[in-house]
C-alpha cells in the first residue's frame, strides 16, 4: 500500500505533467488576459491621446495584467498542489491505520523476526529480536548476519541467504551472540519473498536454550535409566541362571538316587521327577540366554523340550517322527511353564504307552491361535484307549497335574478322543490373566 501511495504521488506531481498543466493554464489565462487587455486599451484610447500617455499607460496595464495572470496561475497551482498533498496524507494515514494491526503483531510476536537483504544485512527487526539479543533496532539495522551468529562468516552468510531463497522450507538450529557476549541456542526458519522489485529474506528465530538444556537433562536421565535397566537385566539373567543351576543340581541328585535304587517303580518316579524339573529349568535357560527377560518364543521352547524328552525316554534305535505345527506365539514365563508341563506329561504318556521299537512312531503337536482362544492338539499313532473316562478319573500324578494346570491355571478345557491313536485337544484363552 505504501508503494501504491508513492506511485500515486509521483503520478500527480510528475514534473513533465506539471509543466504541461502549467503551460496549458498559462495559455488559457494569457489568451483571456490579452483579449481583456485589448478591450481595455481600445476603450482607454477612445478618450485619451496615445502620443501623450500611451507608453506609460501601456506599460502599467501590461504589468497589471501580467501580475494578474501570474497570480491566477500560481494561486490555481497552489490549490491543486494543496489538494494533492491533502489526498496523499489522507491515503498515507489510512494505509498506516490498515497496517497498524500487522505492525502490532510483528512487534509483539514471541518469535524474533528479521528481514535480510541477499547480502545478509538487516533491514527490519521486531521487538522480540531486540529483546532476545539485547540490541536496539537502530543497532541491529547496521549489522549483518555474521555480526550476531558466530557460525557464519561473510561468504557463508551470503550463501545461506541464497539457500533460503531457493528452498521452500528452510530451518536450522544455530547459535547467536547477544550484546553482552552470551551465546544462546536458536531455532531459525526462513523464506524468501519479493518486495518493491527486490528479493528479501524473512527469518523467524526462537530461543531454544531452555529446550536444549531440558533435552540434555532428559538424555542424561535416559542414560541413567538405561544403565539401571541394563544392570537389572544382568541381575535377572543371573537369577535365572542360578535358578536353572539349582534345578540342575536337584536333577543331578535325583539321578544319583536313581542309580542307587533297584526298584523299577521308584526308578520311574525318579526319572519323571527329574524330567519335570528339567522342563521348568529349560524355561529359565531360555530366559537367561534370550534377549527378552519376560517372554519366550514358544516354538523354540517346545522343539528343545521334545528333544530333551526323547533323550530321556526313548532309546536311540526307536524311530520317532515329530510333526510340529505351531503359530507364532510369545508366552510369558508362567504360561510357558504351564504349557511346558502339560506337554511334558502328555508326551511322556505317549512315549511310554503308544510307541515301540518295531514301528514308525508319530507324535503330532499343533498349536493354533484364533481371535480369542489357543488350541493345543497332541496326537500319537498308538492304539488309543478303550475307556476315555479313565483319563478324567485317575490317581496318576501326571494326569492330575494336567487337569490342574489346564482347568485351574490356564482357565481352559481338555478333551480326549481316539483318532488313529490318542488325541488330546486343549483350549484356553489367548489373553493371559494378570
Amino acid at each position: 500500500m505504501i508503494e501504491l501511495l508513492k506511485n500515486f504521488k509521483n503520478k500527480i506531481l510528475n514534473k513533465n505533467k506539471l509543466a504541461k498543466r502549467f503551460s496549458l493554464t498559462y495559455v488559457i489565462i494569457g489568451v483571456l488576459g490579452a483579449v481583456f487587455l485589448d478591450k481595455l486599451i481600445r476603450i482607454f484610447f477612445e478618450y485619451n491621446s496615445f502620443s501623450q500617455q500611451g507608453p506609460l499607460t501601456f506599460g502599467i496595464l501590461f504589468v497589471i495584467s501580467t501580475a494578474t495572470i501570474l497570480y491566477l496561475m500560481i494561486n490555481h497551482m497552489q490549490k491543486v498542489i494543496k489538494r494533492i498533498e491533502t489526498s496523499y496524507k489522507e491515503l498515507k494515514r489510512k494505509d498506516k491505520d490498515r497496517l497498524l494491526p500487522y505492525e502490532f503483531a510483528l512487534d509483539n510476536s514471541v518469535d524474533a523476526i528479521y528481514w535480510f537483504t541477499l547480502d545478509s544485512k538487516f533491514v527490519y527487526v521486531n521487538n522480540a529480536a531486540c529483546t532476545m539479543l539485547g540490541y536496539t533496532k537502530e543497532e541491529m539495522l547496521n549489522m549483518y548476519l555474521e555480526d550476531m551468529d558466530p557460525t557464519f562468516n561473510r561468504n557463508t552468510a551470503q550463501n545461506t541467504m541464497l539457500q533460503i531463497k531457493n528452498c521452500k522450507n528452510w530451518s536450522i538450529e544455530t547459535m547467536q551472540r547477544k550484546k553482552d557476549g552470551n551465546i544462546i541456542n536458536i531455532e531459525v526458519s526462513g523464506h524468501g519473498f519479493r518486495h518493491g522489485g527486490e528479493v528479501f529474506i524473512c527469518a523467524f528465530g526462537r530461543d531454544i536454550t531452555p529446550r536444549i538444556a531440558y533435552r540434555k537433562k532428559i538424555t542424561d536421565m535416559n542414560q541413567k535409566l538405561q544403565k539401571s535397566v541394563d544392570e537389572k537385566e544382568i541381575l535377572l539373567k543371573e537369577i535365572h541362571h542360578r535358578v536353572k543351576n539349582n534345578m540342575e543340581i536337584i536333577s543331578s541328585l535325583l539321578t544319583m538316587q536313581y542309580r542307587r535304587v533297584h526298584d523299577e517303580e521308584i526308578k520311574y518316579i525318579l526319572k519323571q521327577s527329574r524330567s519335570r524339573i528339567n522342563t521348568m529349568a529349560l524355561v529359565h535357560e531360555f530366559l537367561y540366554l534370550g534377549e527378552n527377560l519376560a517372554y519366550i518364543n514358544i516354538e523354540d521352547y517346545i522343539e528343545r523340550l521334545i528333544e530333551d524328552i526323547r533323550e530321556l525316554y526313548i532309546s536311540n534305535n526307536t524311530y520317532l517322527e515329530v510333526d510340529l505345527n505351531i503359530d507364532k506365539l510369545i508366552f510369558s514365563t508362567n504360561r510357558c511353564i504351564q504349557v511346558g508341563m502339560v506337554l511334558h506329561e502328555l508326551c511322556v504318556n505317549s512315549l511310554k504307552y503308544a510307541f515301540n521299537k518295531n514301528r514308525d512312531n508319530l507324535l503330532c503337536i499343533h498349536i493354533k491361535k484364533s481371535t480369542e482362544m489357543i488350541h493345543l492338539k497332541i496326537r500319537d499313532n498308538g492304539k488309543g484307549l478303550d475307556d476315555m473316562h479313565s483319563l478324567y478319573k485317575t490317581d496318576s500324578i501326571g494326569m492330575q497335574l494336567i487337569h490342574s494346570i489346564v482347568e485351574d491355571q490356564l482357565d481352559g478345557e481338555i478333551k480326549f478322543k481316539n483318532n488313529n491313536g490318542l488325541e488330546c485337544n486343549i483350549f484356553f484363552p489367548l489373553k493371559e490373566e494378570e
